[in-house]
Order: structure tokens, then sequence, then C-alpha cells
């Protein structure tokens, strides 16, 4: 039994991307001179950061909530979250009316936090994401409601698999894509879709060296225990279930993962700052982060997925520090 893994297919994606183009932006594929450069490459930033609420997220969530019935709708959704993941089910749930209750652990952004209130979801915070996710479901059991995960869900893995469609509209060449892989939906289900049309296209995943959880996994060829510390890119630091559907997807279709430090992550946000005139959050920097580490040779038309720009000014700051007046 393949707990719906088979069911994931570039016609899913496909008819995801249907289903969500009235909410969501066909964002930018930006080329980079200077990244281009040093790689040897064309390479093209595509710009998630430039989506409704600043982030990939409201592809999933639209993708998601737009499969439920009358009913499961009335009733609502919940989910816990970082934050980046609340921003987006929040801001698809206001714009079709279905109430949501979203469980943040007291770390989170202010700015995600803030964005989040203001969509009319209710709020609650726990010490940590893993105490929220195991309140999260208790809630949902209880009253009957539909838990919507950030990654282990077919129809959240096609939602974030239109990326990858778009990419091939706007470069039918491509032939490498970097992306941020935290639960290791949104890779999946760019995978599917790339791999269908360009099968030689190669995908590498980016996580930060402090929480490694499915790079380790996908290296040992099954889940382990991972040594998990705290990461700026808190948005690709998931404790994924051992039975995720994202697992053997990502064996299949992952090629390689890059692991980043925090300062190589902080130094891409000041790249991008100073190259792009951009404010990128951390999970947004990291695979720029991981191209500029990695320098991949070989290929022609080099992709970069920047999921987000979220992040509070003071937060901001604080991270790039020095950097800033470098």
């Amino acid at each position: 039994m393949d707990n719906g893994v088979s069911t994931i297919t570039p016609d899913r994606v496909r008819e995801a991307r249907a289903r969500i183009a009235p909410y969501v932006r066909h964002t930018p594929l930006e080329p980079s001179h200077e990244l281009s450069r040093l790689v040897g490459a064309n390479v093209f930033l595509k710009l998630e950061s430039q989506q409704v609420t600043g982030s990939f997220k409201p592809r999933v969530s639209f993708s998601k909530l737009l499969t439920l019935d009358a009913a499961q709708r009335a009733r609502g959704v919940i989910a816990s979250t970082a934050g980046g993941h609340g921003m987006g089910l929040s801001y698809a749930a206001k714009a079709l009316g279905v109430p949501a209750d979203i469980y943040l652990p007291v770390t989170a952004d202010p700015r995600k936090v803030e964005a989040i209130r203001r969509n009319g979801a209710r709020l609650t915070f726990f010490n940590g994401v893993s105490e929220a996710r195991e309140a999260a479901l208790e809630t949902a059991a209880l009253n009957g409601l539909t838990v919507v995960s950030a990654y282990n869900d077919p129809d959240v893995i096609a939602g974030g698999g239109t990326i990858g469609l778009e990419i091939l509209e706007d470069l039918p060449e491509v032939d490498l894509v970097l992306v941020g892989m935290g639960g290791g939906g949104v890779i999946s289900g760019m995978a599917i879709a790339l791999k269908d049309a360009r099968p030689r296209l190669q995908a590498w995943g980016v996580q930060p060296e402090a929480n490694p959880v499915l790079a380790e996994w996908m290296r040992e060829g099954r889940p382990v225990h991972v040594e998990q510390r705290p990461s700026i890119a808190d948005g690709l630091g998931a404790s994924i279930e051992e039975d995720s559907l994202t697992f053997p997807l990502a064996l299949r279709y992952v090629d390689r993962t890059v692991l980043v430090s925090e300062d190589e992550i902080k130094d891409a946000m000041a790249w991008m700052l100073e190259e792009h005139q951009m404010v990128v959050e951390p999970s947004g920097a990291a695979p720029v982060a991981a191209l500029l580490k990695a320098r991949p040779s070989g290929f022609q038309n080099v992709v970069v997925v920047v999921t987000g720009r979220n992040i509070s000014r003071p937060r901001y700051v604080d991270l790039l520090d020095g950097r800033l007046f470098a």
C-alpha cells in the first residue's frame, strides 16, 4: 500500500493549477546576471516572494481548501505552523469564508503572527512546533475540523507543484532547480511536474545544517533520529511524520541535497538585498546560499526558487547586523 503516493501525478498538479488560478499569481522568473556569472550558467530567480501574502504558501492552501465540501468548510480548518503556513492558510480561508484555527510556537515571527491575525484566524500559542502540532490534531479530532498539513497531503503537494508548471512555461529548457526543503511537499510536487516534461532535469533540495531531517532520512534511505537545532530558516525545519507521503517522493525525485549554515543563509539574505534590492526571509534565501556554496557545473539553465519575503523589520536587521553596513 503506497498511502496515496501514486495519486500524486502530473495530471493532479495540472488540476491543482486550474483550481487555484483565480486566487494566486503567476510569479516572475527574473534573470540574475551576477549569479549567472558566478556559476557559468543562465540563472533565474523564481520569485514566489512576490506571490500573494509574500510567499508560495497560498498555492498549497487554496489547492487543499478548494477540494473540501460545504460541510467541511463550515466546520473549519486547523493547522500547526512556524508561521508561513499559517499566513497562507489564513489568507485562503478568509478568501473562501472558511473558519481557521492556527496553532503557533511563541517564537513565531511577529510579522507573520500579525498577518495571520489580520486574516481573521483564531490563534493559539505553544512552547514549540511539536507541541502545537499535537494540540492541533487533538482539537481537530474533538471538533471535526480538517487538518491542513503544510506538506503531507496530496492536494498540498500538487499545489506546490504548480510552481514547476510556471517555470516550464517561462523556461522550457530548464535543467536544474534548487528548492528549499522542509517537509518536502513543494520540491516533491515541483519535481513530479518538471520531470514529466524534462526527465533529465535535476531537483536539488536545500536544508539548514542545523535541522536537516529529510536530508538525513534520504541519505540513510529510512527515517532515522536527527538532532534538531534551532535555525533561522524555521520554514525548512519540519519534524516529519515517519509515514509522510513526501519521504518516498523525495527519495524518488530529489537528485541531491545541499546543507547550508546559518551564516551562509545570512550572507545570501544580504546578497539578495545588495544585488537584487530584495528583502528575503531566511527560508527563501537558503536556495541562493546553496547555489553560491555548491556552484553547480554542467547545467545551462538553472532556477533558484525564492519562496518568501516575510520577516519583521527588527528580526531582519538583527539577523543581518553588520552585513547591512559592510
